[in-house]
């Protein structure tokens, strides 16, 4: 036998229990081998035109569920209207504080937006009454042509809640004047509504971080050609959590940083 391989049926007893003694590292390739995936699910035969045979990766088409890209159309005639209402002096009534640095905060926006194409409008101390019925007003114009529609309110707040001149108002009583069955005419375009308000009693005090904000984006797969629900398309952006009232630790700086 000398200069032969060995058979492993020559070292006795079980061959799987013996391998070590033929090959050093053998044991460790064993435990190296059993410990890699089972992947074999992942494959199957499959026959060319010419007979043969080939694996077949089916693992990515059984795991994943690919939907069609939803994208909304702003090639109207029109980017859209944009309302913006600033509330910055209050009944004393409310006990509402004068909102300092608001004024700025409008025209920053009002310069934004009407770079972006809106036609761009600001209501200055507006009550209650007055809010609902501009925005009513709104709601009833005719967009068929315009891609979208944005409103921007700045005042007090508490949660769910915005505040008039002289008193505070649900802020779906403005935001449902905008359903798809209210207003028809923009019933598949984005409603956009951006709150800069508190919405709270609790004090955020913050947390220090060296990390920038998180690259967040926004899906959707609304599709006007079907039937969709009649509050699809808003998109709320608030300046605080539920429960916050201070938009943002500026150390009471005029400008919001929401806004900017």
């Amino acid at each position: 036998m000398s200069g032969e391989p060995a058979e492993l049926s020559e070292l006795g007893g079980d061959p799987s229990a013996d391998v070590g003694k033929l090959n050093p590292d053998a044991e460790r390739m064993e435990d190296y081998i059993d410990a890699k995936p089972d992947r074999s699910a992942r494959f199957r035969l499959k026959k060319n035109k010419d007979g043969q045979t080939r694996e077949q990766d089916y693992s990515k088409s059984h795991s994943r569920i690919v939907f069609p890209t939803f994208q909304y159309k702003m090639s109207y005639r029109q980017v859209g209207k944009c309302i913006i209402i600033n509330n910055k002096n209050f009944d004393e009534n409310t006990g509402m504080n004068v909102r300092n640095g608001t004024d700025r905060d409008a025209g920053e926006l009002f310069k934004c937006f009407r770079s972006l194409g809106f036609e761009v409008v600001v209501y200055n101390d507006q009550t209650c009454e007055k809010m609902e019925h501009l925005l009513k007003q709104a709601s009833e114009e005719d967009h068929s042509d315009s891609s979208c529609f944005a409103c921007i309110l700045l005042s007090h707040g508490e949660e769910g809640m915005i505040y008039g001149t002289d008193a505070a108002m649900p802020i779906k009583t403005i935001t449902s004047l905008f359903r798809g069955d209210r207003c028809k005419s923009l019933v598949g375009k984005p409603k956009l509504f951006f709150i800069q308000a508190c919405r709270g009693s609790e004090f955020d005090e913050g947390v220090q971080t060296d990390s920038g904000p998180p690259n967040d984006t926004l899906e959707t797969d609304a599709n006007p050609r079907h039937k969709i629900p009649v509050e699809a398309d808003f998109l709320f952006a608030y300046s605080t959590v539920p429960g916050k009232p201070f938009p943002c630790l500026n150390n009471l700086k005029t400008e919001e940083c929401f806004c900017n």
